[in-house]
């Protein structure tokens, strides 16, 4: 089938996809009247949506809505990983795992995409259309995703969004959508990219070095390349805005001790009925506190660490506050490196036949800093208990140590440095700003290899397509932390290590004395303390063992002279994954981390599937309700052979054509699932993690509050239903031979049910309510009745309602002054409803903040940590001149504001209006200009293209988000970067 200028319609023998819905027609409009008359050949291609070839152009074959992202888009946009480019999508929304600011979580060197912001685990990432391990390590410890930057950036050619549910097509997890990542086939020539950049803080150099030469023929193809990417750290401090957080830690230095008040009597020399200073003052004798909080915050100056009882302020609450964003980082540092090759090669003695394979290995390092320890509460519930012993070896005893029937030290322990007779555990926090920043080393080695056969005139007119992929990712961390046993015993001035008779001594006889203030260097601490610091090695390693057949065929037999086209596929795969912690960090004796999981699993997964396309009317029929009308139904059946269970979801669409070939109305239904990751089912023990809680019977929000999930091997997939319906319009009235407009509007639904979630606020909420926990649920009080640790399990409990639209514009007009393009790209968030569990209320979340928490029996919210959000519009305006050789692009990208949560909001009163702000909108525009010099030219230095461009062009600082002071770093760390304005240039050089 010939097309007037198809140039830009790129073919693969390996059968992968150009979706680009507009890109095909501005190209060709956009061309002069002298190449207009030049035809192209089109050979078959895929579209992504579909398992069919076609011949069609892009605008004519895309039932369903696809946004594009092309290679030339990395450069002329600035973006250096493929993060970069999909996160600032307009569908990509609240949930995503982030790129900075993720020190804090289980996944700091990862990242992924949020579709519809129905989490990364809803939006299957594809290779060249084929499965690839998910990253060993879930977002929040549990939920699977694949990390985009295991990919070699320098092998992308293309990245395909389908924004509709695929699961029919494509399995499991396909619920908001499908991210395929189309790599460079049939390359020509050889091209070097260098790309350095920097902030205009000049504290984040970024180098990008890329390499992909090629050479290719009627009888096979090879490329190769290879890439390196490095990229410093940018540390909160160096940034205004986040120099000060809204959240001041409590885990603090001078400690927040929690004391009895028989102890603080004693220390203070008063008697049994005495008033505490400043505790007691016009509290009534039977209504005072047996324990509560004692801090040397308002004498901190003067802190030596050896400040008497009547030095100390006592209060209900933890006085004491530190500011980590004196040391931590914001954006980690990253080194990559990689490549890949691809090739393809027809089998002697046909002509239709290939040989095809890929190989793609990357190698990711990455530093997060934070910063130093906090110990959370001393107590640490599924670990190693911290504790500062007693002056003496007789010490007097807490409620809980009573309870327990002995002291939390051990036995003979003493620190002459306390001034009280009582070992210091249980609700005490601490900042160990002497033992330094937490370090986290993760190294990713990620590997993809798939070897396969084609063939597109088997038996006749049938397409094959079979392969074999293998892909595997291993993390490997090496961590410098503080272990919580080397802790204790620095504490212990009886411990051996102390003893100069002992094979333990470490030099000194002093113990560690934790009661001074950090700024006052104490000699002895800073020369002892590296006795307790520990490096950590994890090992994590998740691999996919694939094997994949589709037969199609584009004209399989005919209606009313219209070839239906049919596809049948099958796939299996093999899953596994290993995570292996450290000892300390399985054990618990790690300040400041999580026990970790022990897991050894695998699953075993089948299906077949199918798909028919049925042009009912196409413009050569000349019906008169219909200029064309063509529909798609496909179906699918999973057999989960691991866990027993199987699923079947069919899709279908249509495209109407009602007029001519300028107006288009397409509409897909389909069924969806996801099936839970093997983190949700098979994680060996539990997963502790930190979470925001409020206690009911004091209104007490905690912002790091100890929590563990629970693993469940009896979840069910969940299911979706997903529904679209879109118009496209391009006005004849507006296009002419130098100019075009086109537009398109699409509304869309997914409901989703059967979620696997645990909310650990209603375990909360129902055991102070007396209601009947579940097996696994639980909740830990100190005997002031503070929450010390809640458990939760894993459940199929939460069922989701989504709805919104996208929308698009774009222009183009040529004339003496060169060629102008303007576009127009915006996502809408009309809806996003949450329903925790099946009796609950639905709650909305568009507009809020992301991990806002609603409380099932009132609807009343209670803040989170303000990281994230629903955004209710997020788009993109650019516009582009282009005139010989010269190409300016203007890009503003648009995201929305959202509720939040002031300082004024009053857990008493947690709907009062004025008790929230609206955090502000934000247009940031990036600027690139770009020449091709001496293009065309054979020489050393012909084809040569520069591109310099500046990232945020106004330097927009991130809007202040506070959250209740609940927020770590003053603005929503998920959606925004520190990296402010951003200077790059880029050389492009044909070899």
């Amino acid at each position: 089938m010939k097309y007037r200028n198809a140039a830009e319609i790129r073919v693969s023998r390996s059968g992968s996809v150009i979706g680009a819905i507009s890109l095909a027609l501005l190209t060709t409009w956009g061309q002069s009247q002298e190449e207009s008359d030049e035809f192209f050949e089109l050979e078959p291609f895929r579209v992504v949506g579909s398992h069919l070839l076609v011949t069609e152009m892009a605008d004519r074959s895309n039932i369903t809505p696809v946004a594009v992202v092309l290679a030339s888009d990395f450069d002329a946009k600035g973006f250096s990983t493929t993060s970069e480019a999909l996160q600032s999508l307009s569908v990509n929304n609240g949930g995503s795992v982030p790129i900075s600011n993720n020190a804090t979580g289980f996944t700091p060197s990862a990242s992924s995409v949020s579709l519809r912001g129905l989490g990364p685990e809803a939006t299957l990432v594809l290779i060249n259309g084929r499965r690839v391990a998910p990253f060993p390590v879930g977002t929040d410890g549990t939920t699977a995703f694949v990390d985009l930057n295991s990919f070699p950036l320098a092998a992308i050619d293309r990245i395909e969004v389908l924004k509709d549910g695929a699961s029919a097509l494509y399995g499991a997890d396909a619920v908001a959508g499908v991210v395929n990542i189309v790599t460079k086939r049939d390359f020509q020539g050889t091209e070097l990219t260098v790309k350095y950049g920097n902030t205009s803080k000049a504290d984040a150099g970024d180098l990008t070095v890329n390499i992909v030469s090629g050479k290719s023929d009627e009888d096979g193809s090879v490329t190769v390349g290879a890439n390196y990417y490095k990229r410093n750290a940018i540390f909160n401090r160096d940034r205004s805005y986040s120099e000060v957080p809204p959240f001041l830690s409590s885990n603090a230095s001078p400690l927040n001790f929690q004391i009895t008040r028989e102890a603080a009597l004693q220390a203070l020399g008063l008697d049994s009925d005495a008033a505490i200073p400043g505790l007691d003052d016009g509290v009534e004798p039977e209504d005072r506190e047996d324990l509560f909080f004692a801090s040397t915050y308002d004498n901190r100056e003067n802190n030596d660490g050896n400040l008497p009882a009547t030095d100390y302020q006592y209060t209900d609450g933890r006085s004491s506050s530190y500011n980590y964003n004196e040391t931590s980082g914001s954006y980690p540092e990253y080194e990559r490196k990689g490549g890949f090759l691809s090739w393809d090669k027809r089998i002697k003695g046909t002509e239709h036949v290939f040989l095809y394979g890929d190989l793609f290995y990357q190698n990711t390092y990455s530093v997060n800093e934070l910063a130093p320890s906090a110990t959370g509460n001393f107590g640490n519930p599924g670990g190693v208990s911290l504790v500062i012993p007693a002056n003496s070896t007789t010490p007097i005893l807490t409620p809980d140590e009573v309870e327990a029937g002995q002291r939390t030290a051990a036995e003979g322990a003493y620190n002459p440095f306390n001034p009280f007779n009582q070992d210091f555990s249980g609700g005490t926090r601490a900042r160990l700003a002497e033992f330094g920043n937490r370090i986290y080393r993760d190294t990713n080695d990620a590997l993809n290899a798939t070897l396969g056969l084609k063939s597109d005139v088997l038996f006749g007119n049938w397409n094959l397509d079979a392969s074999l992929s293998y892909s595997s990712i291993k993390n490997t961390t090496r961590n410098t932390l503080v272990s919580i046993s080397k802790f204790n015993r620095l504490n212990n001035a009886a411990d051996p290590i102390f003893d100069p008779e002992s094979d333990e001594y470490i030099g000194t006889t002093i113990p560690y004395n934790p009661f001074g203030y950090y700024r006052n260097e104490i000699e002895n601490n800073q020369l002892i303390a590296s006795y307790a610091k520990v490096d950590l090695k994890d090992t994590n390693e998740s691999s996919l063992y694939g094997s994949q057949l589709v037969l199609s065929n584009s004209d399989l037999f005919r209606i009313n002279e219209n070839p239906v086209g049919v596809a049948f596929g099958h796939e299996y795969r093999w899953e596994t994954l290993v995570q292996s912690p450290d000892s300390a960090a399985s054990t618990g004796d790690v300040i400041g981390s999580s026990t970790a999981n022990i897991t050894d699993a695998e699953r075993e997964i089948g299906s077949l599937y199918f798909e028919m396309n049925l042009p009912l009317v196409l413009p050569e029929n000349d019906a008169s309700w219909a200029h064309s009308f063509t529909a798609n139904i496909a179906g699918r059946y999973e057999d989960f052979v691991t866990q027993q269970d199987s699923i079947f979801v069919p899709k279908a669409s249509f495209r109407y054509l009602p007029f001519d070939d300028s107006f288009a109305i397409r509409a897909t239904w389909g069924e969806g699932y996801r099936q839970p990751s093997m983190y949700e089912l098979y994680a060996q023990g539990l997963t502790y993690t930190l979470t925001a809680v409020t206690n009911p019977l004091s209104d007490v929000n905690e912002p790091e509050q100890d929590a563990t999930i629970a693993s469940n091997p009896d979840l069910r997939a969940e299911e979706s239903t997903n529904t679209s319906f879109g118009l496209i319009w391009t006005p004849n009235f507006l296009s002419t031979a130098t100019s075009a407009t086109s537009f398109n509007l699409d509304f869309w639904s997914i409901e989703r049910n059967g979620n696997v979630t645990v909310d650990h606020q209603d375990v909360v909420n129902r055991y102070f309510a007396n209601e009947t926990l579940l097996p696994g649920e639980g909740v830990q009080l100190d005997a002031s009745d503070q929450i010390v640790l809640v458990n939760g399990i894993f459940r199929n409990l939460g069922n989701e309602d989504a709805t919104g639209f996208d929308i698009g514009a774009s222009y183009f007009v040529a004339n003496d002054m060169g060629r102008w393009d303007f576009s127009v790209n915006a996502s809408y968030l009309d809806s996003y409803e949450v329903q925790q569990f099946p009796s609950a209320p639905f709650f909305e979340y568009a507009g809020w903040t992301e991990d806002v928490l609603f409380d099932n029996a009132t609807g009343e919210p209670s803040p989170g940590a303000g990281d994230d959000a629903y955004l209710k519009w997020k788009g993109e305006l650019a516009a582009t001149w282009t005139k010989g050789n010269t190409t300016v692009n203007l890009v503003g990208n648009y995201k929305d504001g959202f509720r939040d949560f002031s300082f004024d909001w009053d857990p008493s009163a947690p709907s009062d209006p004025t008790g929230f702000n609206q955090v502000e909108a934000t247009m940031i525009w990036d600027i690139t200009a770009s020449h091709d010099f001496w293009k065309g030219q054979e020489t050393w230095f012909g084809d040569t293209k520069v591109t310099v461009g500046i990232r945020n062009l106004f330097n927009e600082a991130p809007p202040y988000v506070s959250s209740w002071g609940n927020n770590s770093t003053g603005y929503a760390g998920f959606l925004y970067s520190a990296e402010g304005q951003f200077t790059f240039v880029s050389i492009n050089k044909k070899l």
